[in-house]
Order: structure tokens, then C-alpha cells, then sequence
């Protein structure tokens, strides 16, 4: 046989060999995705958390961060707990993420379901979200202590995204601070619908993100405060005080965060982080969230658990003094 016939016998196996080596020793990249990535998103279409879902999924298509897709799932209900079970119930898979609300936090407590957020793999946090107090244009109040002193003396009419939610925790908290008569609490399914009905004067005042409330500023809504440490950041939003500045020494954020099912491989979990991490340095996100008043805060893995362990400390105490929890 001459030379170049061995050399054409030999050249695919070798080819394979090598390329079996490249791949066990490390040195090419992990496989993740090989298939469409589930996002589930706990709240209905147009709340905060399906808009950013779809913002993040929106950047993933321009900038092609991962060369599969990502398929944003709704599953509202249960205060989060249907979205949180479904995604629970697909361990060891690493095609399945869920976007969270602080319901993710309290949900599991309230309901004294058998999981909590330790179940989860974390992934990542992207931002602290806002709250400030939404009232109508046409409203009488103009500032927070005009709106405290109608709270005083009857119950005023609010609403906002489920019952026992961040929404409700947040008014239920502003009745034991502020020592306001108990506010009549309507749940919605969505920050959409919620901020819908505030444009509609179907109550008096809500508590959404910028994210949704801001589409109806200042043509039909306008904020009194913001329940943060430090003002909005925003073009318009300026003149908006904190809750300290306003009389109310009160701070709430909502976590915009990402967790996934239990028992992921590895190589799933690094290319979910991989993934958020490249998001959060995105000039878009980076403009989004300056727009809409987030707080960019990147945290991964041990990180992100302790955050989340001290977030539910900080709701254990909200909570049982709501009378929520005993």
C-alpha cells in the first residue's frame, strides 16, 4: 500500500480521535443550549416581570448571546406558586428557567408550601426594581402626607398585583408605619392591569414598578414617592421624594432575578450565568434600567443565596407583622 493511500485510510479516524481529545480534555467550549430554552414567567402578559422576560429574550435575538431560543412560558396563578412548582417539578433539567418576583420569596411562606427558594438552582440577580405610590392625575392628593391623612380617617380603595403579593406588602406595611385604617385591597393578575385601572380611577392608588405605571406618566398618572433609599434617577422623576424625605422612613425593592430547576449539570448552570452575565453588561439593558428606575446589581451562585436568605428574613418580619404568619 503505498503512502498515500495510508494516509487517506487513516486521516478520518485520526481526525475523530483528535477531535474526541479537544473535547474531554477541556478545550472546547460546553454544548449548552442544544435545544430552545423555557422562561417562565410567573405574572401575566404585561406586568413587569413579562416585560422584562421579553426584553431580556429580545436582547438574546439581536446580539445572539446564545445560538438557541428562548421561549417565554406565562404561567400567572397561585400567587407565584404555579409557576414556581412547574418549574420545581423539572428537575435535573437544564432547559428551564424562571424570571422572579419577591413572591418568589414569600409565596412558599404564606402558603406553607412543602419547597422554598432553596429548592432552586440560582442563577442570577439582575436588578432591584422600585415602588413608587401611583395616584391618578386628577387625584386631590398631591403629596404623600395628604394622601396619609385621608388613610387615617377611612379606608381608601387600592390595588395591585395578587393578594399577599409585593403590591399588598407594601400597603399593608404603610398601614402599620403610617397607623392608617386598613386599605380595601383589590388584586389584579398583572402591573398592566393594575396600572389600567388606576388610569381608570377604579381605586385611588397603586404601587407599580416605572415599568408599568411610567407608560401613563404624566398624561394620566403621577407618583406622590418612591419607597427607596435614594430618588429615581429618571428624566420627570426628579422632584419625586423618598419615602424618608416624605415622612416615611420605609424601603422596599423588588428582586428581578433568575432561578432554575434543581439538579442542573453543570455545564447548564454555567451557561445560564454565562448568559445573564453577558445581558448585564448589554448597553441596552444597562439604558433600560436606567430608563425604568432599576438598580443594576449583578450576584451569582453563593451570592445570590445569602441575598435571598436575607431577603426572607426581611419578609418574615414584614409578614408577621401583617399577621400573615404567626
Amino acid at each position: 500500500m503505498t503512502m498515500k493511500a495510508l494516509r487517506s485510510r487513516f486521516a478520518v479516524p485520526f481526525l475523530l480521535l483528535a477531535a474526541s481529545l479537544f473535547v474531554l480534555g477541556g478545550v472546547a467550549e460546553a454544548a449548552w443550549p442544544e435545544r430552545p430554552v423555557e422562561f417562565t414567567i410567573s405574572a401575566g402578559v404585561g406586568g413587569g416581570a413579562d416585560q422584562y422576560a421579553r426584553f431580556l429574550i429580545g436582547l438574546n435575538v439581536k446580539n445572539n448571546y446564545i445560538a438557541q431560543p428562548i421561549i417565554p412560558v406565562n404561567k400567572p396563578g397561585g400567587a407565584g406558586a404555579v409557576a414556581m412548582q412547574s418549574v420545581l417539578g423539572q428537575k435535573g433539567n437544564d432547559y428551564q428557567m424562571l424570571i422572579t418576583l419577591n413572591s418568589f420569596i414569600t409565596t412558599p411562606l404564606f402558603q406553607n408550601l412543602p419547597f422554598t427558594f432553596r429548592d432552586f438552582t440560582p442563577v442570577a440577580l439582575l436588578a432591584l426594581d422600585n415602588f413608587p405610590l401611583w395616584v391618578h392625575k386628577d387625584s386631590p392628593y398631591k403629596t404623600l402626607d395628604d394622601f396619609l391623612k385621608k388613610a387615617k380617617a377611612e379606608s381608601v380603595t387600592v390595588c395591585g398585583t395578587g393578594s399577599k403579593q409585593e403590591d399588598e406588602i407594601v400597603f399593608r406595611a404603610i398601614e402599620k408605619l403610617a397607623g392608617t385604617q386598613p386599605f380595601k385591597y383589590i388584586p389584579f393578575k398583572g402591573g398592566g392591569d393594575v396600572a389600567k385601572n388606576l388610569v381608570g380611577k377604579h381605586c385611588e392608588a397603586t404601587v407599580n414598578q416605572v415599568s408599568e405605571a411610567g407608560p401613563f406618566f404624566p398624561d394620566y398618572l403621577r407618583p406622590l414617592v418612591v419607597f427607596q433609599e435614594k430618588r429615581l434617577d429618571i428624566p420627570g422623576y426628579e422632584n419625586v421624594p423618598t419615602g424618608k424625605e416624605a415622612g416615611l422612613d420605609f424601603n422596599y425593592n423588588m428582586m428581578r432575578a433568575i432561578f432554575a430547576p434543581p439538579g442542573m449539570s453543570k455545564e447548564g448552570v454555567d451557561g445560564m450565568v454565562g448568559l445573564f452575565k453577558k445581558i448585564s453588561e448589554d448597553p441596552e439593558w444597562i439604558a433600560f434600567a436606567k430608563k425604568t428606575g432599576l438598580q443594576r446589581e449583578f450576584l451569582t451562585g453563593e451570592a445570590l443565596k445569602k441575598f435571598a436568605e436575607d431577603y426572607e428574613k426581611l419578609h418574615i418580619k414584614i409578614m408577621k407583622d401583617a399577621g400573615w404568619l404567626k
